[in-house]
């Protein structure tokens, strides 16, 4: 059985299926032509896979990240950040990395930052004579800290699947998050003093500061809110989903006054799509994990596992290797659905605690969505501006290093995951 499902399955994604239809259909052949289940389960385990009170925060997450995006809220941001950071060398890098860290506050998507946020910043940085590749990589790879600074979509989902705290994955990647940032900022530094890219002229001035703060303030608020919230007791994630979606409706449609009734519409429709698109890969990833399970895929995985090792650090490299690895060719999503149930159980095995494992899982994704060929970050970037994956693939390189060399941190000094998430 376990055969015939990895075979079919990577046949019918290799023929250009969608990654939801390739997991169904191998499902469905499976149990045709193999057995171990029974036709009329199918739909039964694809809605029993959905059917989670967490993954709700999903849709609620995604929805008030559009709303807050198409309400004025982006160009505040941008203005705020540049108004901090705009004059040093490589201002608007630096800007793009940092509005990529407060709109991930508010969002929890990657893509959705490199499409909306992050690509207003690149017709200006090519003007301003950063190159393009310069420009790509770090646009991409600033999106990426969105699902890893909370609320972050991915995390919501591992939550769904082990059944873990979905308040302790958003704390742990707080840290996280930060030191990702920081390192992108230090390497486009580096890259745009090679570059020669030319200064912005003026300095920081205090005044300017405190003024776009103040325009942007209900903005900046919002992640303080959600983390507030959940760090109080007070609601759960998908509650927070909830009043992230009632805040951001009130301050595009009412503080600012910028959201109308069809940036609202053409929000739900964005959602739906988004939404429908995860749960999809949910449904039909929990029917196909299931026939693995039954058949003992696990159970085969851990004692290859603990044969080469039984250090946690050592099981631990292998397991993010494996995930780095499955992330150049597959979805985020359906990577998570798919690999997190095999290979928890090793974990748990060696005692790495599931907050840490689950964490630097998710920056591994990240790392997959700027790697060929499916990295969709960078795909979405290099579309922008109209540049080959290639060429963009060579430029962002530094900041792949300086994010493995965060994840080592990382795993050195577990503490920045864990006492953050100890909190509640």
């Amino acid at each position: 059985m376990i055969k015939f499902l990895l075979i079919s399955f990577f046949v019918i994604l290799a023929l250009g299926a969608p990654i939801a239809v390739a997991l169904g259909l191998s499902s469905i052949f499976g149990i045709i032509f193999v057995g171990g289940s029974n036709m009329v389960t199918v739909g039964q385990r694809v809605f029993e896979g959905m059917n989670s009170f967490a993954l709700l925060a999903v849709p609620l997450f995604t929805f008030a990240g559009l709303v807050m995006g198409k309400g004025g809220i982006a160009k505040r941001i941008i203005n705020f950040c540049y108004s901090i950071v705009g004059h040093v060398i490589g201002g608007l890098a630096h800007v793009n990395v940092l509005v990529s860290m407060i709109f991930g506050g508010i969002s929890g998507a990657a893509v959705a930052d490199t499409a909306g946020v992050s690509g207003l910043l690149m017709p200006e940085m090519m003007e301003k004579k950063y190159s393009k590749e310069f420009t790509v990589a770090v646009t991409a790879i600033s999106s990426t800290i969105g699902i890893v600074i909370p609320p972050s979509i991915p995390m919501v989902v591992i939550s769904g699947i082990l059944g873990i705290s979905t308040g302790k994955l958003f704390l742990g990647g707080i840290i996280p998050g930060i030191l990702m940032g920081i390192s992108q900022m230090i390497v486009s530094y580096f890259i745009a003093k090679k570059e020669g890219v030319p200064k912005e002229e003026g300095h920081i001035q205090f005044k300017n500061i405190v003024k776009t703060f103040k325009e942007s303030f209900w903005a900046l608020l919002m992640p303080f809110i959600i983390i507030g919230s959940i760090m109080s007791g007070i609601v759960s994630p998908t509650e927070a989903g909830v009043i992230a979606v009632i805040y951001g409706l009130i301050i595009g449609g009412i503080v600012y006054k910028e959201l109308k009734w069809d940036d609202i519409k053409a929000a739900m429709m964005d959602t739906a799509k988004t939404s429908g698109k995860i749960f999809i890969i949910i449904g039909t990833a929990a029917l196909f994990t299931k026939l693995l399970t039954t058949a003992g895929f696990h159970i085969f995985v851990k004692d290859l596992l603990l044969s080469i090792s039984t250090n946690p650090t050592v099981i631990l490299l292998i397991t993010l290797l494996i995930i780095l690895l499955v992330t150049t060719f597959m979805e985020v999503n359906a990577t998570i659905t798919l690999l997190i149930p095999v290979l928890y159980p090793v974990i748990q095995a060696v005692g790495i605690d599931a907050t840490l494992f689950c964490v630097l899982v998710v920056i591994c994704c990240g790392v997959g969505l700027v790697t060929p060929p499916v990295g969709m970050c960078l795909y979405v970037a290099c579309d922008l501006a109209k540049l080959d994956m290639g060429s963009a693939t060579k430029a962002l390189l530094p900041f792949i290093l300086a994010t493995l060399i965060v994840i080592i941190i990382l795993i050195i000094f577990p503490g920045l995951i864990l006492w953050p998430a100890s909190l509640i």
